[in-house]
């Protein structure tokens, strides 16, 4: 979820790249109603962040100021900093959910002992292919899993170099005939609504893995 920082830090970053900018513009870009974004202009404005000057009849201009442009420099910092935690919170929290899915992963009743395929792997799929998936991505690679597949409803582009696929093309435990063992979903927000797709295609939830 936003916050008051990341408005203020997206306002006056679209005021000062001198392009035309309007309340509904701002409204559009950052998402929330026209209402709210008039109420952060106003208070920007209060604080002499922002100055209004008129262009033309019923038109007016929205001009930083130099206290302006020192707020937007202190929220940008604020900004890394924030970006940063979450990262490593987040990077934590997903090397912590594949941690315990492979020391938990099934005993193989082909007799390998250790749970995975006749080739020694633990093969997984990520359902979503946005920056939780990326971060996945880089924590995957200090473990034993191994991913063959990427299901995402939108993002259409390869992902690392795999393919990524429509939930549509999820069988019981394959993605376009590749089989594999769990499919994690990679993301925490939207958790809920991805369970729900996948119910709606079929899919088992015995093999669905989320994120701790």
């Amino acid at each position: 979820m936003a916050t008051h920082d990341d408005y203020t830090h997206h306002i006056l970053t679209a005021i000062e790249s001198g392009r035309p900018v309007t309340q509904r513009s701002l409204s559009r870009d950052l998402g929330v109603a026209l209402g709210l974004t008039n109420l952060l202009l106003r208070r920007l404005i209060s604080k002499g962040y922002v100055k209004v000057s008129g262009i033309q009849r019923k038109r007016v201009a929205y001009l930083i100021t130099p206290a302006g442009i020192a707020e937007k420099s202190r929220v940008s910092r604020a900004y890394v900093e924030n970006t940063v935690r979450l990262y490593t919170e987040t990077r934590e929290r997903i090397r912590s959910s594949f941690d315990a899915l492979s020391a938990a992963w099934p005993a193989d009743p082909q007799g390998n002992g250790d749970g995975a395929d006749k080739r020694g792997e633990k093969r997984i799929v990520f359902y979503g292919a946005g920056e939780v998936a990326e971060i996945g991505y880089v924590s995957l690679q200090r473990t034993d899993l191994r991913l063959v597949g990427v299901v995402d409803d939108f993002v259409k582009a390869p992902f690392f170099g795999l393919a990524v696929a429509g939930v549509e093309a999820l069988g019981d435990g394959t993605l376009n005939g590749v089989r594999f063992d769990r499919l994690i979903i990679m993301s925490m927000r939207k958790a809920d609504q991805m369970q729900a797709r996948l119910g709606a295609v079929g899919f088992p939830p015995s093999r669905i893995t989320l994120l701790l």
